[in-house]
Protein backbone atom coordinates (compact mmCIF):
# COMPACT_ATOMS: atom_id res chain seq x y z
CA UNK A 1 0.00 0.00 0.00
CA UNK A 2 1.15 3.56 -0.80
CA UNK A 3 0.35 6.05 1.49
CA UNK A 4 0.95 9.94 0.81
CA UNK A 5 1.12 12.26 3.49
CA UNK A 6 1.46 16.02 3.78
CA UNK A 7 2.57 18.07 7.23
CA UNK A 8 0.76 21.55 7.67
CA UNK A 9 2.08 23.85 10.07
CA UNK A 10 0.22 26.05 12.85
CA UNK A 11 -2.19 28.02 9.96
CA UNK A 12 -1.75 30.69 12.49
CA UNK A 13 2.30 30.64 11.81
CA UNK A 14 1.84 29.84 8.09
CA UNK A 15 3.82 32.01 5.77
CA UNK A 16 5.07 34.91 7.84
CA UNK A 17 7.04 36.30 4.95
CA UNK A 18 4.31 37.18 3.30
CA UNK A 19 2.98 39.48 6.02
CA UNK A 20 3.70 42.60 3.93
CA UNK A 21 1.33 41.58 1.31
CA UNK A 22 -0.94 39.54 2.98
CA UNK A 23 -2.97 39.52 6.84
CA UNK A 24 -3.09 36.60 9.08
CA UNK A 25 -6.54 35.65 7.96
CA UNK A 26 -5.31 36.07 4.18
CA UNK A 27 -2.33 33.49 5.10
CA UNK A 28 -4.49 31.68 6.70
CA UNK A 29 -6.98 31.12 3.65
CA UNK A 30 -4.12 30.70 1.45
CA UNK A 31 -2.91 28.05 3.42
CA UNK A 32 -5.78 25.72 3.14
CA UNK A 33 -6.36 26.78 -0.64
CA UNK A 34 -2.54 25.49 -1.33
CA UNK A 35 -3.14 22.24 1.03
CA UNK A 36 -6.26 21.63 -0.76
CA UNK A 37 -4.51 21.84 -4.66
CA UNK A 38 -2.09 19.45 -3.18
CA UNK A 39 -4.44 17.00 -1.44
CA UNK A 40 -6.26 16.93 -5.21
CA UNK A 41 -3.29 16.12 -6.73
CA UNK A 42 -2.86 13.51 -4.43
CA UNK A 43 -5.87 11.74 -4.58
CA UNK A 44 -6.11 12.10 -8.70
CA UNK A 45 -3.16 9.35 -8.80
CA UNK A 46 -4.94 5.73 -8.40
CA UNK A 47 -1.94 4.14 -6.94
CA UNK A 48 -2.00 5.62 -3.67
CA UNK A 49 -4.23 4.22 -1.63
CA UNK A 50 -4.31 6.70 1.06
CA UNK A 51 -3.67 10.42 1.63
CA UNK A 52 -3.21 11.46 5.52
CA UNK A 53 -2.59 15.42 6.72
CA UNK A 54 -0.24 15.42 9.97
CA UNK A 55 -1.10 18.58 11.74
CA UNK A 56 -0.86 20.45 15.29
CA UNK A 57 -3.77 22.38 13.99
CA UNK A 58 -7.84 21.41 13.96
CA UNK A 59 -8.77 23.44 11.68
CA UNK A 60 -6.84 22.22 9.24
CA UNK A 61 -7.09 18.70 10.33
CA UNK A 62 -10.65 19.28 9.37
CA UNK A 63 -10.18 21.10 6.35
CA UNK A 64 -8.12 17.61 5.49
CA UNK A 65 -11.03 15.39 6.67
CA UNK A 66 -13.53 17.38 4.52
CA UNK A 67 -11.23 16.78 1.45
CA UNK A 68 -11.09 13.06 2.01
CA UNK A 69 -8.11 12.64 3.74
CA UNK A 70 -7.15 11.19 6.82
CA UNK A 71 -6.29 13.59 9.72
CA UNK A 72 -3.47 12.70 12.07
CA UNK A 73 -3.18 15.03 15.10
CA UNK A 74 0.33 15.78 16.08
CA UNK A 75 0.89 14.38 19.25
CA UNK A 76 1.69 17.42 22.05
CA UNK A 77 4.86 16.39 22.44
CA UNK A 78 5.93 16.66 18.88
CA UNK A 79 8.52 19.26 18.47
CA UNK A 80 8.76 20.14 14.70
CA UNK A 81 7.98 18.84 11.47
CA UNK A 82 10.47 16.04 11.45
CA UNK A 83 9.11 14.27 14.40
CA UNK A 84 5.69 15.03 13.47
CA UNK A 85 6.58 13.26 9.88
CA UNK A 86 8.04 10.06 11.88
CA UNK A 87 4.96 9.71 14.28
CA UNK A 88 2.50 10.05 11.28
CA UNK A 89 4.76 7.41 9.88
CA UNK A 90 4.84 4.75 12.27
CA UNK A 91 0.91 5.23 12.22
CA UNK A 92 0.44 4.94 8.38
CA UNK A 93 3.07 2.27 8.36
CA UNK A 94 0.63 0.40 11.59
CA UNK A 95 -2.02 0.89 8.66
CA UNK A 96 -0.27 -1.28 6.03
CA UNK A 97 1.19 1.31 4.21
CA UNK A 98 4.94 -0.40 2.81
CA UNK A 99 5.71 3.00 0.47
CA UNK A 100 4.95 6.40 1.84
CA UNK A 101 5.24 10.18 -0.19
CA UNK A 102 5.28 13.03 1.93
CA UNK A 103 4.54 16.03 -0.19
CA UNK A 104 5.09 19.63 1.02
CA UNK A 105 1.36 21.26 1.92
CA UNK A 106 2.79 24.67 -0.16
CA UNK A 107 3.10 23.31 -3.75
CA UNK A 108 -0.52 24.16 -5.34
CA UNK A 109 0.93 24.07 -9.12
CA UNK A 110 1.88 20.14 -8.20
CA UNK A 111 0.76 17.90 -11.27
CA UNK A 112 -0.11 14.16 -11.19
CA UNK A 113 2.27 12.92 -13.76
CA UNK A 114 5.10 14.15 -11.57
CA UNK A 115 3.74 12.46 -8.60
CA UNK A 116 2.89 9.48 -10.56
CA UNK A 117 6.99 10.03 -11.77
CA UNK A 118 8.88 10.39 -8.42
CA UNK A 119 6.72 7.19 -7.65
CA UNK A 120 7.93 5.30 -10.95
CA UNK A 121 11.51 5.80 -9.46
CA UNK A 122 11.10 4.70 -6.43
CA UNK A 123 13.44 1.73 -5.57
CA UNK A 124 12.27 -1.25 -3.96
CA UNK A 125 13.83 -0.06 -0.61
CA UNK A 126 15.49 3.47 -0.31
CA UNK A 127 13.89 6.66 -1.21
CA UNK A 128 13.26 9.26 -4.36
CA UNK A 129 13.51 13.11 -3.44
CA UNK A 130 12.68 16.06 -5.81
CA UNK A 131 14.41 19.11 -4.77
CA UNK A 132 12.60 22.86 -4.47
CA UNK A 133 14.47 25.50 -6.04
CA UNK A 134 16.60 26.30 -2.92
CA UNK A 135 17.20 22.91 -2.28
CA UNK A 136 14.38 21.97 0.01
CA UNK A 137 11.97 18.90 -0.28
CA UNK A 138 9.20 18.88 -2.49
CA UNK A 139 8.74 15.73 -2.08
CA UNK A 140 9.96 12.69 -0.54
CA UNK A 141 9.01 9.04 -1.37
CA UNK A 142 10.41 6.43 1.16
CA UNK A 143 10.49 2.68 1.01
CA UNK A 144 9.34 1.16 3.35
CA UNK A 145 8.51 4.08 5.65
CA UNK A 146 10.86 5.69 7.77
CA UNK A 147 13.78 4.07 5.97
CA UNK A 148 15.27 7.32 6.78
CA UNK A 149 15.07 9.88 9.26
CA UNK A 150 13.42 13.10 8.13
CA UNK A 151 15.56 15.92 8.08
CA UNK A 152 13.29 18.81 6.59
CA UNK A 153 15.15 22.00 7.15
CA UNK A 154 17.90 23.99 5.67
CA UNK A 155 18.96 22.29 2.20
CA UNK A 156 16.88 19.07 2.81
CA UNK A 157 16.84 17.47 -0.28
CA UNK A 158 20.38 17.08 -0.29
CA UNK A 159 20.71 16.07 3.73
CA UNK A 160 17.54 13.23 2.91
CA UNK A 161 20.03 12.07 -0.13
CA UNK A 162 23.06 11.93 2.53
CA UNK A 163 21.18 10.07 4.95
CA UNK A 164 20.03 7.23 2.36
CA UNK A 165 23.66 7.03 1.09
CA UNK A 166 25.31 6.71 4.80
CA UNK A 167 22.59 3.67 5.49
CA UNK A 168 23.92 2.40 1.52
CA UNK A 169 20.62 2.62 0.20
CA UNK A 170 19.70 4.18 -3.07
CA UNK A 171 18.62 7.68 -3.27
CA UNK A 172 17.16 9.07 -6.86
CA UNK A 173 16.69 12.50 -7.45
CA UNK A 174 14.43 13.63 -9.56
CA UNK A 175 14.37 17.54 -10.77
CA UNK A 176 10.53 17.83 -11.66
CA UNK A 177 9.38 21.45 -12.14
CA UNK A 178 5.90 21.60 -10.54
CA UNK A 179 7.56 20.24 -7.42
CA UNK A 180 9.94 22.54 -7.31
CA UNK A 181 8.51 25.59 -6.66
CA UNK A 182 7.10 26.24 -3.13
CA UNK A 183 5.61 29.50 -1.84
CA UNK A 184 7.11 31.41 0.73
CA UNK A 185 7.61 34.79 -0.56
CA UNK A 186 6.17 37.73 -2.66
CA UNK A 187 8.24 36.39 -5.84
CA UNK A 188 6.77 32.92 -5.23
CA UNK A 189 3.51 34.35 -5.80
CA UNK A 190 4.51 36.57 -8.44
CA UNK A 191 5.95 33.06 -10.28
CA UNK A 192 3.12 31.66 -9.47
CA UNK A 193 0.22 33.76 -11.09
CA UNK A 194 2.61 33.99 -14.29
CA UNK A 195 1.40 30.51 -14.90
CA UNK A 196 -2.57 30.40 -14.61
CA UNK A 197 -4.28 27.38 -13.31
CA UNK A 198 -7.37 26.19 -12.27
CA UNK A 199 -6.49 26.12 -8.75
CA UNK A 200 -8.10 27.07 -5.79
CA UNK A 201 -4.63 28.77 -4.97
CA UNK A 202 -5.29 31.00 -8.25
CA UNK A 203 -8.73 31.80 -7.60
CA UNK A 204 -7.91 33.01 -4.13
CA UNK A 205 -4.85 34.93 -5.51
CA UNK A 206 -7.28 36.51 -7.69
CA UNK A 207 -10.38 37.37 -5.58
CA UNK A 208 -7.12 39.33 -3.69
CA UNK A 209 -6.03 40.81 -6.28
CA UNK A 210 -2.48 39.76 -4.91
CA UNK A 211 -1.36 41.02 -8.67
CA UNK A 212 -2.09 44.64 -8.04
CA UNK A 213 -0.49 44.35 -4.30
CA UNK A 214 2.72 43.17 -5.66
CA UNK A 215 2.88 45.82 -8.35
CA UNK A 216 1.95 48.41 -5.45
CA UNK A 217 5.17 47.22 -3.61
CA UNK A 218 7.84 46.81 -6.31
CA UNK A 219 6.89 50.20 -6.99
CA UNK A 220 7.10 51.56 -3.24
CA UNK A 221 10.39 53.74 -2.98
CA UNK A 222 12.92 51.77 -1.17
CA UNK A 223 12.72 52.55 2.86
CA UNK A 224 9.55 54.10 2.09
CA UNK A 225 11.28 57.34 1.25
CA UNK A 226 9.99 60.12 -0.97
CA UNK A 227 10.25 59.74 -4.72
CA UNK A 228 10.73 63.40 -4.13
CA UNK A 229 14.76 64.44 -4.30
CA UNK A 230 13.35 67.62 -2.48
Amino acid sequence: MIAALVPVKRLQEAKGRLAELLTGDERRRLALAMLEDVLRVLQAVSRIDRTAVVSPDPDALSRAEELGAAPLPEPPLCRGVNQALTHASVVLAAQGADALLVVAADIPAALPEDIEAILDALPERGIAVTPTDDRGTGALALRPPGVVPFRYGRRSSVVHKREAVALRLPARVLHLDSLAHDVDEPNDLAALLAHPAETVTHRLLTELRIAERLDAVRSAPAGGESASTG
